[in-house]
């Protein structure tokens, strides 16, 4: 058989192709052989012998032998320890396997806190909670765990699905074991988006595990062609809502003229009857009296009325030009009974007669802002309902007005919007970016450039409908980033063991936290040191103010506390602001008590008492040291600003102002061991703007009496036993004034 040679320059060809195969091999060995991660370890010994020899020095500068001996160990430590290792974290549970730590040397190391990356120390508080053999780096940061080169380690190779998160936007995968950011050290950011999220609505169309279970952000759509007076109102709200009232938190969905009059065909045609009653007809009130009430009975605690003036929160309606929506016969029967009309408001029933009603009635149907007026005499020709209400329907469930408006009409709808953690999982591939070429093809830079313009990335074949948000008076730029972050929330895609629960103190604070911003309690009562309540810049007498709630949990009595949110009484009756009565079920007033008594907890002690309350018993107490309270009573002079009888009679020649709560209530309604604390200090108390004077001791804690615990003690048995109010005794002449006496001795 004939041998079969190939021809000579064949030959070459092959010997030049496997030369060039042995030196990218050779090369590649090389390489490997002093690999980038190896030359950083190197970096990071020499750097770690620096600064131990600057500390040796120090300490024996400082002729400090112990810390000296310290350094000096870490320091032959330091000699003997080898590089070129790869080091990893391996956790099979969560299928991470991080080798980070090869180059990332320093991260438990405080003396590179100041140092450039990769030979930076992490924040010590976060490993703290966080320990890398318990959690690695890409379970919190993202990257290719398995790389070993800068930029496929950090994920910034193709088509890989989790690159690392700058630090900037970081604190969005907390989501990935906790459900919430509140309360959470370190991930401020992150709460604070999630805060945006809900304080703006937008689990009205992105569900949330967290959020799935919150009330309505706005009021239903069933009855609001009997609330609005007028179409064409309803047409520029729809079409421009900042237009009406600059602060609302109402989006702007860009709708065409026509859309707006097809949404504002169907709005016209939901009417239900009221389902709440009053005779007080606004057409018969005077505005003057009204416009006082406004004030006196605390509606300025919450409402603006003024176009540009914030209210509360630009949540709460802005009430410039009620007049010129508002139907009188629907707000007299709102003012009347607002549950009556929308079962789950988070208006409260304000105590008012018929003729109050139509004085306030008659002041809101005087507001109508100019700007408001001149819109609506500007509609045009046609006409603002003029619309096919089928089609309005139709783009209500388009656009998911319901997702904040409930409405009957389209019952149980789906949400419009993708859930958060479905976006956040999404790959960079499938974001669509439209024909923009301007935002960086990441996922963070997506999001914040949706955010901040939604129809950005807007085509023909991709009708995106989310509105605008992004005004002066509601988004900025650093809350943009706060909702980006909360939006790379993944949700909780790890093994049961990585979860975190949240401890039962910050569920509480959470809840109560919503409640009491969702209802609108800092409007009239301070919950917070550093907080005034809003109707405080609208009255000029301070003892006018509603009582500050700071230390409420510990003041009162949980079963007195559940009864009062139930059908709050009078306390004061002499004021004609009072505590109006909210739709609250049983679950948040529960939440709510929960709340005040977590909160009232003192660091380092126990919460107080709850629900159960230990109270005195009389049998338990000798009659002499309940006499000897009622006589520190009567001694003290409490009844000289303190009603104390079971009909609430005022105290005589007293301003209505200087008065305080009936003590005949202090039994049924405040915990025994606060009214001891409160006769100790009243400004620790109650305020520092308490007129309650320092009777057994200084506010330097001196004593001004002898034995002021004995008969703190006394007072507050008779306090707690009190069933009559005490026999003020009148003293009697012992014998006529001497002349020229410049002290009468007769009632001494």
């Amino acid at each position: 058989m004939a041998l079969i040679r190939s021809k000579f320059s064949q030959r070459m060809v092959f010997l030049s192709f496997a030369g060039l195969l042995l030196l990218l091999t050779l090369a590649a060995i090389k390489s490997e052989d002093t690999p980038g991660w190896k030359a950083i370890q190197e970096t990071y010994q020499r750097h770690y012998q620096t600064k131990i020899l600057e500390q040796a020095r120090a300490a024996e500068a400082a002729g400090n032998s112990a810390d000296l001996a310290k350094w000096q160990l870490l320091l032959r430590e330091n000699q003997a320890g080898r590089t070129g290792e790869i080091r990893q974290i391996f956790l099979p549970d969560a299928g991470v396997r991080d080798l980070c730590g090869t180059c990332h040397l320093a991260m438990e190391n405080p003396l590179f806190k100041d140092s450039p990356n990769p030979l930076r120390a992490h924040p010590p508080d976060l490993l703290k909670h966080h320990p890398l053999n318990r959690f690695g780096c890409s379970l919190c940061h993202h990257g290719q765990g398995t790389a070993l080169s800068a930029d496929k380690a950090h994920g910034f190779e193709k088509n890989w699905p989790k690159p690392r998160v700058p630090l900037k936007f970081v604190q969005g995968l907390c989501f990935g074991c906790h459900a919430s950011a509140f309360g959470l050290s370190g991930a401020e950011k992150a709460a604070e988006g999630e805060g945006l999220f809900v304080d703006h609505g937008c689990y009205g169309c992105h569900s949330t595990p967290a959020t799935d279970k919150l009330p309505a952000m706005a009021t239903p759509l069933d009855n609001i062609g009997a609330k609005v007076q007028t179409p064409a109102w309803l047409f520029h709200w729809i079409q421009d809502p900042a237009s009406i009232r600059p602060r609302t938190r109402m989006p702007a969905f860009q709708l065409e003229p026509a859309a707006a009059r097809h949404i504002t065909a169907f709005l016209v045609t939901q009417q239900q009857s009221a389902t709440a009653a009053s005779t007080g007809n606004p057409g018969q009130g005077k505005k003057s009296q009204g416009q006082s009430l406004f004030t006196e009975k605390g509606c300025i605690a919450c409402h603006a009325v003024a176009p540009e003036q914030a209210a509360l929160t630009d949540r709460v309606p802005n009430l410039a030009d009620a007049g010129l929506k508002l139907s009188p016969q629907w707000t007299a029967a709102w003012l009347a009974k607002p549950a009556g009309l929308i079962p789950r408001t988070s208006m409260p029933r304000v105590p008012l007669s018929d003729e109050e009603i139509a004085h306030l009635g008659a002041y809101l149907v005087s507001l109508q802002a100019r700007s408001v007026a001149d819109k609506l005499s500007n509609t045009g020709t046609d006409d603002p309902a003029g619309g096919d209400a089928a089609e309005g329907k139709k783009l209500i469930q388009v656009f998911g007005c319901y997702g904040c408006h409930p409405i009957e009409a389209l019952a149980d709808p789906p949400k419009v919007g993708l859930e958060v953690a479905a976006v956040a999982r999404k790959r960079l591939e499938e974001l669509p970016f439209g024909h923009n070429t301007s935002v960086p093809r990441t996922k963070w830079d997506w999001l914040l450039a949706k955010i901040k313009q939604p129809d950005l990335f807007k085509t023909e074949d991709m009708p995106l409908r989310m509105p605008n948000y992004l005004r002066p008076l509601v988004f900025n730029e650093a809350q943009a980033e706060a909702l980006t972050v909360f939006y790379l929330n993944q949700g909780a895609n790890l093994p049961e063991n990585y979860h975190h629960k949240p401890r039962q103190e910050t569920a509480v604070n959470m809840q109560g936290s919503f409640l009491t911003t969702h209802y609108n309690c800092l409007g009239c009562h301070q919950l917070a040191e550093e907080q005034k309540p809003r109707i405080a810049e609208h009255l000029a007498l301070k003892s006018m103010i509603p009582p500050r709630l700071i230390g409420e949990g510990q003041r009162v009595q949980p079963q007195w506390f559940f009864q009062f949110l139930s059908r709050p009484g009078e306390m004061r009756p002499w004021l004609k602001m009072r505590m109006p009565e909210f739709a609250f079920t049983y679950a948040e007033k529960t939440a709510l008590i929960d709340y005040f008594i977590w909160q009232s907890a003192a660091p380092g002690k126990d919460r107080p008492e709850a629900p159960y309350v230990l109270l005195p018993v009389q049998s338990d107490f000798e009659a002499e040291s309940l006499q000897m309270g009622e006589y520190r009573l009567v001694t003290d002079k409490c009844m000289q600003c303190h009603p104390v009888n079971q009909e609430a009679a005022l105290p005589q020649d007293v301003k209505v102002e200087d008065l305080s709560i009936n003590l005949m209530l202090a039994k049924s309604r405040l915990r025994f061991e606060w009214i001891k604390n409160f006769l100790r200090n009243p400004d620790q108390y109650s305020g520092k703007d308490t007129k309650m004077p320092f009777v057994y001791y200084t506010p330097d804690k001196v004593p001004r009496i002898p034995d002021p615990e004995m008969w703190i003690e006394y007072t507050a048995r008779f306090l707690m036993f009190m069933d009559r109010t005490p026999e003020i005794k009148q003293a009697k002449q012992v014998e006529a004034l001497r002349p020229g006496s410049e002290v009468d001795w007769t009632s001494y």
